[in-house]
């Protein structure tokens, strides 16, 4: 058999195999509906769920910053108590000095009183009895305006230092008291602190407790996520596995002959099998090729086939995949919107969609993949740009 002949053959085969899809994909339209809208609605729960799993984690966080907001406050109150604290004894240390100096000077003044009153005694007993004396011993007017002279001269001396200690002695009063006024007025500053200290101390330990709160919050609801998200995934499985048995089961001969699903070439973004970031969350084992478009470019059918399902989907956002018969099947995945049905046949070239950024995706591209016997294959086996 010449080989064009084979082609021809292979390709009679696929197209049988396509007409059987047809009618399997036809025939069980209310199947498609009930485990579409069980897998939605897992979904949906799931979205819930963890949309609230994600408020209890922010309101945790917010807490836990101002906790953190908090604790500086505090940390900058608790050095301004001990920069008081250190001014105080500061100041005491200042006073005592003072205190001494007003003291030694008591001493001095003390001293000097006495002295002087010494004086006037003895100035008294002569004036007393020894007065006359003096004045007849005199041998003259000079002497006698002399001896006088000398006596007020003692007199107002001993008055002037008087009143200069006591002088210095109101000055360093002075000096003490306002030591005293400055010292008054640091533990006054301190005792604000440390009232400070205390109010954030205590609202310290209310964000503590909430905090413990929303820890115990996030754990309880992270359970109630693990088992929806559970649901969901079995509900997503229950209903891969009904959009797999939609498609023949096959020689995957059929898997040839297929043309690039874009008008443009693109960019091939991640390969097949390929590790990616996608919104954070690091993958590996990617599952088809994704080509980087512009949002609104036309998606065309690789291949002849059979519209198997389309749908939205939590990771491939709208997504359509074509049963091609003989088992092989292609999926094109989050295009900003669906241009055919479920049932519709389509050929090669036509337009299924059009490229978007749907699902759990980081920009506009299309996501493709070929499957055979319901099994990931490499796109890059079976299509080029």
């Amino acid at each position: 058999m010449s080989k064009s002949k084979s082609v021809a053959w292979k390709w009679l085969l696929c197209g049988a195999a396509a007409v059987c899809a047809v009618s399997l994909c036809v025939g069980a339209p209310t199947a498609n509906a009930d485990y579409k809208s069980a897998w939605e609605q897992a979904e949906q729960e799931l979205k819930e769920e963890t949309a609230k799993y994600n408020q209890i984690k922010n309101e945790k966080s917010k807490a836990e910053q101002q906790k953190q907001s908090l604790e500086n406050q505090k940390s900058i109150i608790t050095s301004q108590v001990n920069e008081a604290i250190d001014q105080i004894n500061q100041k005491n240390s200042e006073i005592a000095i003072q205190q001494q100096a007003i003291a030694d000077k008591q001493v001095e003044i003390d001293n000097r009183w006495s002295d002087f009153q010494n004086r006037m005694q003895a100035m008294q007993v002569m004036h007393d009895s020894g007065a006359v004396a003096m004045i007849t011993s005199a041998q003259s007017i000079y002497d006698l305006l002399t001896y006088s002279d000398t006596l007020q001269q003692i007199a107002k001396k001993d008055t002037e230092v008087l009143e200069d200690m006591n002088a210095q002695k109101a000055e360093l009063q002075q000096e003490e008291e306002k030591l005293e006024q400055d010292k008054a007025e640091l533990e006054a500053a301190k005792q604000s602190l440390e009232s400070k200290q205390a109010q954030l101390a205590a609202i310290i330990q209310q964000q503590n407790e909430t905090i413990s709160q929303k820890e115990a919050e996030a754990q309880a609801q992270q359970e109630v996520v693990a088992a929806k998200q559970a649901k969901a995934d079995e509900a997503e499985k229950q209903y891969e596995a009904w959009v797999k048995s939609q498609a023949t089961v096959g020689s995957g001969q059929c898997a040839e002959g297929f043309r690039w699903p874009l008008p443009i070439a693109g960019r091939v973004t991640t390969e097949f099998g390929a590790s990616q970031n996608i919104n954070g969350v690091i993958s590996t084992g990617h599952s088809g090729m994704d080509v980087a478009a512009p949002a609104g470019t036309p998606i065309y059918a690789a291949h002849d086939g059979t519209i198997s399902t389309t749908t939205g989907h939590w990771t491939y956002g709208n997504v359509v995949m074509v049963d091609n018969g003989d088992g092989v099947s292609t999926l094109y995945a989050h295009m900003s919107s669906i241009a055919v049905r479920v049932g519709q046949s389509v050929k090669q070239g036509d337009v299924i969609g059009y490229v978007g950024s749907t699902g759990n995706s980081t920009g506009n591209h299309l996501h493709f993949e070929v499957r055979i016997n319901g099994v990931r294959q490499n796109p890059r086996n079976y299509v080029s740009p």
